[in-house]
């Protein structure tokens, strides 16, 4: 299976599996805290031994650590559209 950023037009989820959408929203939005509240204390940290927060603003990733972002960021995607798919 291979996801993607856009959806067709069709309809993913019949109605009778809205909880299930319901319950993968709150899955991700418990998983997005914890990486948000982990980026938070890093930051606080790295702060704490005199490196540079801004850094983080204007880093800009070379090919290959691009190219293994997307391929992580396409792995998510691919994970949620298969639990979704999976009832």
């Amino acid at each position: 299976m291979s996801g993607s950023d856009k959806t067709a037009a069709r309809r993913i989820l019949p109605e009778s599996r809205l909880d299930d959408l319901g319950e993968a929203i709150i899955a991700l939005t418990r998983e997005i805290w914890v990486l948000t509240d982990r980026q938070a204390v890093l930051e606080a940290v790295l702060a704490e031994q005199g490196i540079d927060m801004s850094k983080l603003d204007s880093y800009q990733p070379d090919p290959a650590m691009s190219a293994a972002l997307d391929a992580r960021r396409q792995q998510l995607i691919d994970n949620v559209l298969v639990a979704l798919k999976a009832g």
